[in-house]
This record gives C-alpha cells, structure tokens and sequence, in this order.
C-alpha cells in the first residue's frame, strides 16, 4: 500500500464509516507490509470475548486487543503464559483515545497491556504509538503533524525495525 491509497483509506473511514473497527483494517493490511512473516504471526483477537480460555491474553488481563504478535510457531496448548505471545495492538477511533491510552496499567484486579506484553502499540492509523516499558510512549509518528509521504517511510521503516522477540 502506497502513501496515497493509505491516506485515501484513512479518510474513507472518516467520511464513510466512523467506526473504529474500520481502522482496524488498515491497521492489519500495513502489518501484513512490514511483520516479518518469517518470524511473526500477527493473530486478529478483536472479537474474542472475556472466557477462561482465551489463546492470546490471560482471563485477568484488562481487556482482549484487537490484535497479538507471536512468533510465527506459536500454537496455543492450553497455557496463557507464553513466552511465543510477544506484543499486542490497540486500535482506537478518535486522536484522543491515542493519546491516553487506557489499558496499560494494570488495577488491582487485573493485568494491564504493559503486564502481559512486551511491546504495545496504540493507533488509529493518524497516530501510532509505541510503548515498551512504561506507560510513557517511546516512539510516535503522527501524521497529523506531519502529513507526508516522508513520514509514511518512517512509519514503515518504525513497524519493520521493531525486534518484537526482545523481552523487557
């Protein structure tokens, strides 16, 4: 997908739909441009419910992602612990749901993005955020600031030089 039709994409969400599921898949198609696939899985979890036996996120975790990063052999056998589970993406619809994410930190009943996977990703295709260590984001790409094709190179290069299998 070039810059164009991204863009393109973006604002058809806008004018069309306003649905955050809507983002959702471009989110996916620019995953499917840079995950190494060799490596990497990237497992759509947006319609999992709340159960005991959830594949990709423990039953005490805050809430289920729209999408989970595994390594590409990763096969669910009943544990939801797993060393294979690398990183996850939250998809929002509106800049601000971006910009204070949510679901980070943990609470005291139960387990926050940060607490279950190594790597978290917070976007809405405008801006996408990552955050590795803390619920302070360590890179940003906004194309609200910067709307350009050069930016889109960055976003590219960001999604394609993540090492997911780096643990904390």
């Amino acid at each position: 997908m070039n810059f164009n039709l991204y863009v393109r994409k973006l604002n058809e969400v806008i004018e069309k739909s306003c649905l955050e599921n809507a983002y959702s898949h471009i989110v996916y198609q620019i995953f499917e441009l840079t995950l190494d696939d060799e490596k990497y899985s990237i497992v759509d979890t947006s319609t999992l419910k709340r159960t005991i036996n959830k594949a990709t996120a423990p039953s005490d975790a805050i809430a289920v992602p729209d999408f989970v990063i595994t390594r590409k052999g990763y096969s669910f056998d009943g544990f939801q612990d797993s060393d294979d589970i690398l990183g996850c993406v939250e998809v929002k619809y509106k800049d601000v749901d971006v910009k204070n994410p949510d679901r980070l930190c943990s609470t005291p009943q139960n387990k926050g993005y940060l607490d279950v996977y190594d790597k978290v990703i917070y976007t809405n295709g405008w801006i996408w955020r990552l955050y590795d260590n803390s619920s302070q984001y360590s890179i940003e790409i906004n194309f609200k600031e910067d709307f350009s094709n050069a930016e889109y190179g960055k976003l590219l290069d960001f999604l394609c030089s993540i090492n997911w299998g780096e643990k904390k």
